[in-house]
């Protein structure tokens, strides 16, 4: 964002106490506060006034659906107990920028809670805001009169993460530049894997407070609760029906099916309606439905018929429509045309316009600059699609049934020249939503479209894979309506199959957790299924390593050790095949192993693993030379845990040579290529052969950036890493400026990737933060060297609190970074007490292993003797408490070089002139 100030002008385009986010157009004047944002963000912020929009007698008796928008404050909002209060303390908190999640099911009244803290801010002099993410980069003009914002995010669940930090990013500089207030409701039906991250970037990189709170399901277990509802939802619904008050009848709201605030707002509105036009009531929540729907139809039927501006499109054709908009969600105009064209409800740009302009008269929408409104509220529309969907079976619902639904979704759902449609990712969301409360849904529209294209899904995006995984309930269901109508049951697992199938094979950001979501499905399955012992290893092999790949590590070491024991068993025989896939396993449970620090447990499988696919490579290496490489690349790392850095170069020359001969025929040995190189490049540096370390490294970076240009969302985390260790060796080199660069560019790679997958990403985005710190500092650089190392900490100690095993190692060395911050910036008081915790950490890691951490613990020590050195020298040190310090980091690299493992004997002999030196300052 920019910030313009100018004096005001009396003529020309003049723009005062706004924020504008997009591009601002021959501007000659402006007064007051203006921010200005120059670039076109992904999404359109409205301002919301928060007053209820008028409905009429007569509208609200022509469709009876619409009094149950929120925006029309029909029903009053019935607060949660201390939700209220909660919420008020929320706003009125003492941080400048706050961001919170409201999740609940859909017909819970998330829309309603936003509305009243809305009116309550807007009555408070606030700016109220509506933010909805936009598929195309657009520019909005909001008022900002006063110095504060609520903005509200409807279905936050449903945005890219980049989005919403694009957003929460603007809005933290709007407060920044403008001294905003500024607080952000985000609202979804789920806090799922798509939380976590955002909420910590927004935190750690934004610092912005950030909380979630479930929304309580207001009439989930009271009946009483549901009839007080009730009673409240007609009062409110008789009078903008203009009917007298009269004491409604109470249905049976017990039951799963009334759990929503929404089903029994809908029973009430159904109930008054019916006896204000002389019918009977339905009192089941599925006539409830299709009570409200018929009225939906009478409606399109009224405008159909009427004798001033009819519509031209028949009521039959207008389900059709609603069907479809409801399915695509708002579109700009031209891709309404190719929807309708997909769907063949129109063949020219006329008819298909014709269509549009009636549907506009049926549901305006509320961005005017789209059309296709979808029916609301969602739960109403998902009930729309379900009942109009043959074989759900509901009792005096069959007359919304349409043989052609399915068939009109898998024209909607029709690639064209490899591509998905615009629509996809809308459509398949809201098609797993509707399955979600609908069993025959899923086998009669979801289940076939998806079983013959899964590759849809992958449009739809990662949370809406994890969501399909969910739907547990639907198989039986699902397996009678396809037995009593004879046609084809499309199971959940077989569907979720036939996607596993086309996701990524690799690592993924995007797909990796919905992977394991997807796979934890057809791992049940198929253990329920076959008892054939290769049928059962190969299941738990798939199973563990997408739980792998998703950074759920704790899962996966216990399904690796299952594998590894069905494997053992298979290959009491002596099959080579069989010996070979115990090979292969064990090296991925050391690598798991080591993931959960424990490395000797990891090395122990990891030598396990390559001695037998060294065996069957000697006989068969046409077979086995890949595996034989990938148990190198294990082992190797499982080595350099462990301190044994000799065995682990040795590892890494060799799965390189060998996957540079693999690579040379076959490009799928590219990544593994790239892994190799990277690990080897780690070690030349390690072993002081800067020049071919950096060598090695290019090589492994080039490779990288050539498979991530081709799928980014799939290698970069490669080119990320690839990045870090260029700038590491660099760092060595003194090559400071080309250090920065490079692992600046791989924290901002990490960043994204810790967006999508926290476990796995967060502590290599800790580890180039870190990285970081020696070059900035050489270039005098100190802030910013001091920011990077105190947002590594951070995330060090977030990760030390859920596995200290694993992660403390890494938070020393953090510390020692920032004692070599502090001492530089002069705070030599602060830089002892760094260097002193890092000490105690690192000696309880020598405990355990000292081979590995005996060197780090020395390095140390060297530190805080030099640091109480200069306090000495700055009158407020102990000459004798820095040479105890020295002599014992002397002490501890003596033993190592007797020990034959002093790597850098040059350090050694540095510590050995600091002791030198500090006896010539002592007193004779």
């Amino acid at each position: 964002m920019t910030r313009w100030w100018a004096p005001r002008r009396a003529t020309g385009q003049i723009v005062t106490g706004s924020v504008v986010f997009g591009d601002v157009v021959q501007v000659t004047g402006v007064d007051g506060d203006v921010t200005v944002s120059l670039d076109r963000p992904p999404y359109q912020v409205v301002q919301a006034d928060g007053k209820a929009v008028p409905v009429s007698v007569e509208e609200a008796r022509a469709q009876p659906s619409r009094l149950l928008l929120a925006r029309h404050q029909i029903v009053p909002f019935t607060p949660r107990d201390r939700t209220g209060g909660a919420l008020d303390a929320w706003v009125a908190g003492a941080e400048p920028v706050a961001a919170l999640l409201v999740h609940g099911a859909g017909g819970e009244g998330k829309t309603r809670l936003a509305t009243a803290v809305g009116a309550q801010c807007a009555a408070a002099k606030w700016a109220v805001w509506h933010v909805k993410h936009a598929a195309t980069a657009a520019t909005s003009r909001v008022e900002l009169p006063g110095g504060k914002v609520l903005a509200v995010v409807d279905y936050a669940d449903r945005w890219p993460s980049s989005a919403l930090l694009a957003l929460l990013t603007q809005l933290r500089v709007l407060h920044v530049r403008a001294g905003t207030r500024v607080r952000v409701l985000m609202l979804a039906r789920s806090a799922g894997s798509w939380w976590p991250a955002l909420a910590d970037r927004a935190d750690s990189d934004l610092g912005i407070r950030v909380d979630r709170w479930p929304l309580p399901e207001l009439a989930a277990d009271s009946t009483d609760t549901r009839h007080t509802l009730f009673n409240a939802a007609a009062e409110g619904f008789a009078a903008a029906l203009g009917l007298a008050p009269a004491a409604w009848p109470v249905p049976d709201l017990a039951g799963d099916g009334f759990r929503p605030i929404l089903a029994v707002h809908m029973a009430a509105l159904a109930g008054v309606d019916a006896i204000g036009r002389g019918q009977t009531p339905p009192i089941q929540p599925g006539a409830v439905s299709a009570y409200l729907l018929r009225r939906e139809q009478t409606y399109w039927r009224e405008l159909y018929a009427r004798a001033e501006t009819p519509i031209q499109t028949s009521p039959e054709k207008m389900h059709r429509i609603v069907i479809a908009a409801t399915l695509t969600g708002s579109q700009p105009r031209s891709v309404a045309h190719q929807a309708l064209a997909s769907a063949g409800f129109a063949d020219t740009i006329t008819a298909s316009d014709q269509i549009i302009d009636d549907h506009i008269t049926c549901y305006p929408p509320v961005d005017p600059r789209t059309v296709f409104e979808p029916l609301h509220p969602d739960r109403f529309s998902e009930d729309l699609i379900a009942m109009s969907t043959p074989g759900h079976g509901g009792d005096g619902v069959n007359d919304l049934e349409r043989d052609w639904v399915t068939e009109a979704i898998s024209a909607l759902l029709t690639v064209s020249e490899g591509k998905p449609p615009a629509w996809t990712a809308n459509v398949v969301t809201v098609l797993v939503e509707t399955a979600l409360r609908w069993p025959h849904f899923a086998n009669e529209a979801l289940f076939p479209v998806l079983r013959q294209q899964p590759e849809l899904a992958l449009a739809a995006g990662g949370a809406t894979l994890s969501r399909l995984a969910s739907i547990r309930h639907v198989d039986s269901a699902a397996a009678e309506s396809a037995e009593e109508s004879a046609q084809a049951h499309y199971r959940l697992v077989d569907v979720l199959e036939a996607v596993y199938d086309v996701l990524p094979s690799t690592q993924h950001v995007d797909f990796d957790l919905a992977a394991a979501d997807i796979a934890s499905v057809i791992f049940e399955e198929r253990m329920r299924s076959s008892q054939e012992p290769g049928v059962r290893a190969s299941v738990h092999e798939l199973y563990a390593r997408r739980l792998y790949q998703a950074g759920r590590f704790s899962q996966a070491v216990g399904i690796y050790e299952q594998a590894v024991r069905l494997r053992r068993e298979l290959a009491r025989d002596g099959s080579r095949v069989e010996l070979g896939r115990l090979g292969s396993v064990l090296s991925d449970l050391g690598g798991c192993r080591r993931n959960l620090g424990q490395i000797t447990e990891g090395l122990a499988a990891a030598k396990e693993g390559h001695a037998l696919l060294l065996s069957l490579n000697a006989v068969e290496p046409e077979t086995y030379a890949a595996r034989l490489a990938h148990s190198l690349n294990m082992l190797g790392t499982c080595f350099g845990d462990f301190g044994d850095r000799r065995n682990a170069f040795d590892c890494f020359v060799k799965s390189s040579q060998i996957y540079t001969q693999l690579a040379k025929s076959e490009r799928q040995f590219d990544m593994e290529l790239a892994i190799s190189l990277h690990n080897l490049s780690t070690h030349l540096r390690n072993f002081g052969d800067l020049e071919q370390a950096l060598s090695v490294a290019k090589r492994s970076e080039a490779v990288w950036s050539a498979l991530t240009r081709s799928a980014p969302s799939q290698y970069r985390h490669g080119l990320a890493s690839a990045l870090n260790a260029m700038g590491n060796i660099y760092t060595a080199m003194n090559d400071y400026d080309q250090a920065v660069q490079c692992v600046s560019a791989a924290t901002s790679h990490y960043r994204v990737l810790a967006e999508k997958n926290e476990d796995f990403y967060l502590p290599r985005l800790a580890e180039t933060l870190d990285n970081q710190v020696s070059p900035l500092l050489r270039l005098g650089r100190y802030r910013e060297a001091l920011e990077r190392v105190e947002e590594g900490l951070k995330f060090r100690r977030e990760l030390v609190a859920s596995n200290a095993a694993v992660y403390l190692p890494d938070l020393a060395l953090s510390l020692n970074n920032k004692a070599a911050v502090v001492a530089e910036s002069g705070n030599l008081a602060e830089a002892e007490k760094v260097c002193s915790e890092a000490i105690g950490m690192y000696r309880r890691l020598v405990d355990r292993n000292p081979k590995a951490h005996s060197e780090d613990l020395a390095q140390s020590l060297h530190n805080l003797g030099t640091v109480r050195y200069l306090r000495h020298r700055a009158g407020s040190g102990s000459l004798d408490e820095a040479l105890f310090s020295v002599e014992e980091a002397v002490e501890i690299r003596q033993r190592l070089a007797e020990a034959g493992i002093l790597e850098d004997w040059d350090k050694l002999a540095e510590s050995e002139q600091l002791i030198d030196g500090i006896r010539r300052q002592m007193p004779r």
